[in-house]
């Protein structure tokens, strides 16, 4: 109950201090069922954000794709790990928690358990960025459309975002009309999910009410063949309320408070294979204690004497103020959140205490503040200046217990906890300037100066009742100093754009994005890496070349969009695992380069008939980066004392090739009905989890998706009956080597399965009023 008065007292304080901004209102429409359409606007214009100001998609000169809401629920996306679904240059790693998941944009992303380490693509949430990764992973809810923004947007986007940035627009109220829309469905897993959206006028024209909510429920796909617990489940819900006023025709004031809970059985991974060799503390092997599954990718049996939980809880408010002074636009949006979470695993996937607790407690506080000054549309000079500030705090403990490889007498083990905090301050000022020399010809000029402070404690003791310190995943009792890290730093765009006809707009840009430096949190942290200096990781700079075509053509019956790109990054903070040391380690990476080319079109030959595609042909690779050597790999292959250069290699979990295709249909049945058909299909290139290593590899895969629906021709009732993975294609969402199931000559390995894997079938009813 602290929790949510806090967000609201912090809300009602926000309204009280925020200068006013002006309106920023995008009236929702309906959809085209594409991955590029967000509105069904006059024209078939697509209305985006991307530089904050409302501008048709097709004249703006960033690499930028839209996920309407009817795309993601024709394939039942229902969070940001599902994305790389329908959005081919999105790629997402799974983990044991919400903590060490991670999300990538051209093959580059931050996959991370250390609190001192953010991630390099941004979520921005109705204008709010998301400090923590942790708390972007959260159930769709009343969703208007994502749009994806490719490449550094540091510029106007700033937190987090040199990689790209996830732009979230949830619905706003409607001030003149009142609706009501529920929905429930029933899928495989017994997958139940309600949801429902309300709309309220409380003053005609000038105010309203909107609250959406939601629950969801299916059962884990995977079972403990010990205690026969399902895990790998869902059960979430979440409920998000907002207050749209307008006291005049110049100005608005939008108020926004959501909360929601995941409590989830999660993330088991299953075995794929195993070492004949390995051999535990009391003698017994893995090979026996597993013996009763059938190992390999299909596994979907652990055998464990731990626990799996995420329980997670997220919530926060916000207050945009927006009002218009001289013809400019000033807006304010101040926010608060929190984020919650409590989660263990079993990494030792075996009955045996070997690790039987690895858990963590973490507290995110976050507080945001953002004005900007925005000029007109359509003046000879257009411009967007701004202030933003950023407060993060972030409280966790860890602990770890267990006999790893010690046997010990019945009630003895080893264990360490961790207590950490990290407190962040971001300032920056930032802006924008477009100035059109002619009515084709367009200048581009934006910077973001940055000013960083992050300032950590770490401590970590023997586990109360242990005997002693558990070797790698912790340490002995150690105290660091206090650590910091403070940065100051410049970024930029420059760009022109050239607008040959009215359907025809070419631009080229070049950005330089940055994100602040990094401090090693991380379980097993020494005193020899504190004296050196390199719990301390330098900022990550990002540099984009980029070149793009935007066309209408054929009486706008076409759409085409072709995007080239060549984008590098130095220092890039990235975390690499050693299986023999069974740790992880933090470093800044030498350079990563990732270049390519991305493609949408959308084809509307006939009245109801949208057909779309998008490519994306992504070229990754890394330089000067030294990690551990794979289990087995010989010094033919590049392995020397234990560790390899993997210049020149690919970057892991970056497919090369992705594309979608997407064919939707409807049409009227008699007088009173509508009948519509979507048919869509993802495929994504092979690629490895872990540099160099084949055991890793997971083969290239295409998922089909299919919608049937019958409506009434007002919309008002809606039947559907829907099938995921259709020619059930089984894919990984991680694939690594099992706890201590190692040696000179080779490893077992593990997997982390989604219920995306497998076929699913569904059916889903929506009244809207």
């Amino acid at each position: 109950m602290n929790y949510r008065r806090k967000s609201f007292w912090m809300c009602g304080a926000a309204l009280a201090l925020s200068a006013p901004v002006a309106v920023h209102a995008q009236d929702a429409a309906p959809d085209e069922g594409t991955s590029m359409a967000a509105d069904d606007v006059p024209g078939d214009e697509i209305v985006v954000t991307a530089q904050k100001r409302e501008q048709n998609l097709q004249k703006v000169p960033v690499s930028v794709s839209v996920l309407s809401s009817s795309v993601l629920a024709d394939n039942r996306v229902s969070g940001l790990e599902q994305l790389a679904q329908v959005s081919p240059s999105i790629g997402f790693t799974n983990s044991a928690n919400t903590r060490g998941q991670g999300l990538s944009i051209r093959g580059i992303g931050t996959l991370n358990f250390s609190d001192g380490v953010e991630p390099s693509v941004s979520t921005v949430i109705d204008g709010v960025v998301i400090g923590r990764s942790a708390a972007s992973f959260f159930e769709f809810n009343d969703i208007e459309r994502i749009e994806v923004l490719r490449g550094p947007q540091g510029t106007l986007f700033g937190k987090n975002s040199s990689a790209g940035a996830l732009n979230v627009v949830t619905g706003k109220p409607d001030l003149n009309e009142s609706s009501l829309e529920a929905t429930a469905s029933y899928g495989t897993f017994d997958d139940v999910r309600l949801k429902a959206t309300g709309s309220l006028v409380l003053d005609q024209g000038r105010a309203a009410l909107r609250i959406s909510g939601f629950r969801s429920k299916a059962d884990g796909i995977i079972t403990n063949t010990v205690d026969g617990r399902k895990l790998n489940d869902n059960d979430s819900w979440g409920v998000r309320a907002k207050l749209l006023f307008e006291p005049s025709d110049v100005t608005s004031i939008y108020v926004i408070g959501d909360y929601g809970e995941s409590n989830r059985n999660c993330c088991a991974s299953t075995v794929r294979s195993v070492l004949p060799t390995t051999t535990y503390y009391n003698g017994q092997t893995r090979a026996a204690l597993l013996a009763g599954q059938t190992l390999g990718p299909l596994n979907r049996e652990v055998t464990i004497d731990g626990d799996y939980f995420n329980r997670q809880k997220t919530g926060g408010a916000s207050v945009e103020i927006n009002t218009e002074l001289g013809g400019q636009t000033i807006t304010s949006i101040t926010a608060y959140r929190e984020f919650k979470v409590f989660d263990n695993n079993d990494p030792d996937g075996v009955p045996l205490p070997v690790v039987s607790l690895n858990n963590a407690r973490q507290k995110q506080q976050q507080f945001t503040q953002e004005l900007r000054l925005t000029s007109p549309a359509g003046e000879p000079v257009e411009y967007v200046f701004g202030l933003f500030y950023f407060w993060q705090d972030v409280v966790s403990q860890t602990q770890v217990k267990g006999n790893l490889t010690v046997n010990l007498p019945a009630g003895q083990y080893l264990g360490n906890q961790v207590d950490r905090d990290i407190t962040t301050k971001n300032v920056a000022a930032f802006g924008q300037v477009t100035g059109h020399l002619t009515d084709e010809l367009s200048l581009i000029g934006g910077f973001r100066l940055t000013s960083e402070q992050a300032v950590a404690h770490f401590d970590r003791t023997i586990l109360p009742g242990a005997i002693a310190a558990m070797p790698s995943l912790g340490g002995p009792a150690y105290v660091a100093p206090t650590l910091k890290a403070t940065d100051t730093d410049l970024s930029y765009k420059l760009g022109v754009q050239y607008q040959a006809t009215p359907d025809i707009m070419a631009y080229a840009t070049y950005t330089r994005g940055y994100k602040g430096p990094a401090l090693n949190l991380l379980n097993n942290l020494t005193a020899p890496t504190v004296n050196a200096g390199l719990a301390v990781l330098r900022p990550e700079i990002a540099r984009n070349w980029e070149a793009g075509v935007r066309t209408t053509l054929f009486d706008r019956m076409l759409t085409l969009n072709v995007t080239g790109f060549y984008e590098t990054f130095t220092d890039f903070q990235a975390q690499t695992y050693s299986a023999i040391l069974t740790s992880f380690q933090l470093t800044n990476a030498g350079k990563l380069i990732t270049q390519g080319a991305e493609v949408e079109a959308i084809l509307r030959p006939l009245d109801g008939l949208s057909l779309s595609g998008n490519l994306a042909y992504t070229d990754t690779e890394v330089r000067g980066l030294i990690v551990s050597c794979y289990p087995g790999q010989t010094a033919a292959q590049g392995c020397a004392s234990g560790r390899q250069d993997v210049t020149g290699e690919a970057l892991t979990n970056a497919p090369k090739w992705a594309w979608s295709l997407n064919a939707n249909y409807g049409a009227d049945i008699g007088n009173s009905l509508r009948g519509s058909a979507n048919l869509s299909f993802t495929y994504r290139s092979k690629t490895l989890f872990s540099y160099r290593d084949p055991n890793t590899e997971q083969r290239g895969y295409g998922l089909l998706n299919g919608r049937l629906s019958l409506a009434a021709q007002d919309g008002r009732y809606e039947l559907s009956v829907f099938g995921k993975n259709l020619t059930n294609q089984h894919f990984a969402s991680f694939i690594g080597t099992g706890l201590l199931d190692t040696s000179a000559t080779g490893a077992g390995y593990t997997q982390l399965l989604t219920p995306d894997a497998f076929r699913t079938f569904g059916v889903e009813g929506t009244v809207r009023f």
